[in-house]
């Protein structure tokens, strides 16, 4: 049987990307493929130019790019998961005009898998296959929150983190206790973290052995829903993701209320001027 060797070069060097813990160099790919690095330079060269791998610009190196994750997600439409989170989100979006999340971490990044648009004030402007700022969102700190401590400071990077409002938490003690407090409840919460006025609010989706294996989440104006309706809101998104880890055969101990009043001590927070 006869096949393309650029082709099959390229699905190779797509397979070592991501297959790799960090992003990786020409010389890399050339050992890895066995290839001289001038060829390694064409095949990563056509494959940035088609958006499936991306140049990490501090190192020049190359990573998964949006059409490839895109591509992976739209094989995930398909399945169990997407298809209990899109219906779970599809009602809190409807019902509730919450603005919905579902996302998963793959290599060194929190990438959406598939958001839903309620009729609220807020839009959407992510798609999927996007990548986000993990510490600054209530979908990224769910899915941080179960992580090995190597794993997760793989995925932050070095602190002090980037700082996207006054609000956001940008040293690593201050993340951490975050953290702990995402375990200890159940989910998550990014206040004003992300975008000034946003609240989101994130909850873990396990699979039959109890892994954590995505996340959803949900936003809204905090102008229009203050910190009383917080409890109300993470109860209903932590009840639509036992329901979907549940279809993908997670057992949970209890199915009682969940969701708990936000911590009134307020973690450390950076200051702007």
């Amino acid at each position: 049987m006869s096949t393309n060797q650029s082709l099959s070069r390229g699905l190779q060097l797509l397979d070592a990307v991501n297959a790799s813990l960090e992003p990786l160099g020409i010389r890399e790919v050339a050992r890895l493929l066995d290839i001289s690095p001038s060829i390694a330079q064409r095949l990563v060269n056509t494959l940035v130019e088609s958006g499936y791998l991306q140049q990490v610009t501090e190192t020049r190196k190359y990573k998964l790019g949006v059409s490839a994750l895109a591509l992976g997600s739209s094989m995930v439409r398909s399945d169990v998961l997407y298809a209990s989170a899109s219906s779970e989100l599809r009602i809190l979006a409807e019902q509730h005009q919450l603005n919905g999340f579902l996302g998963v971490i793959q290599q060194d990044s929190v990438v959406y898998l598939h958001t839903v648009q309620s009729h609220g004030a807020i839009t959407i402007r992510a798609a999927a296959g996007q990548r986000i700022s993990p510490h600054t969102t209530a979908l990224g700190k769910t899915l941080l929150a179960e992580l090995p401590s190597d794993r997760l400071r793989s995925v932050l990077g070095p602190a002090p983190y980037a700082a996207r409002t006054p609000h956001t938490l940008t040293t690593a003690p201050a993340f951490d206790k975050e953290l702990e407090q995402t375990r200890r409840r159940g989910y998550a919460i990014a206040d004003e973290e992300s975008e000034l006025g946003v609240v989101s609010i994130g909850t873990p989706i396990r699979n039959r052995d109890g892994m954590v294996i995505a996340a959803i989440s949900v936003a809204f104006l905090k102008a229009q829903r203050g910190p009383k309706e917080w409890p109300e809101i993470a109860d209903m998104l932590v009840r639509a993701g036992l329901r979907c880890s549940a279809a993908l055969g997670f057992a949970p101990p209890s199915i009682a209320p969940l969701a708990e009043s936000p911590s009134p001590e307020p973690a450390p927070r950076i200051t702007t001027h």
